[in-house]
């Protein structure tokens, strides 16, 4: 034997596999729609179905990308305090990222 050890493989965050799915699931919908377009079947039911797997991903992706932004702001909070440094920037990063609510927009 050489010695060396295997890397253990780390399975992905929930979070991406949820990502990665939902992509999946947009590029398939969108497939089976121009294959059946190319066919020449009835495509009426994938006026719904595109939009709202497409729409299902942008909310994950959403979601997601809040959830990194916590997280940083957390480590960040961390690395400076353990460094000794002033944690009041990352302190107001951590603030504004947890009570970060949406905006009404008038349409």
């Amino acid at each position: 034997m050489s010695g060396k050890r295997k890397k253990a493989k780390t399975k992905p965050e929930f979070s991406k596999f949820i990502l990665a799915v939902s992509a999946l699931e947009c590029w398939i919908v969108t497939g089976a729609a121009l294959v059946m377009a190319w066919i020449g079947k009835d495509t009426s039911v994938f006026c719904y179905l595109i939009p709202s797997s497409w729409g299902a991903y942008g909310i994950s992706r959403a979601f997601y990308y809040n959830k990194a932004k916590s997280e940083n702001a957390i480590k960040l909070r961390k690395a400076y305090q353990a460094a000794g440094l002033d944690s009041a920037p990352a302190d107001q990063e951590f603030e504004s990222a947890m009570s970060e609510e949406i905006q009404n927009q008038n349409y």
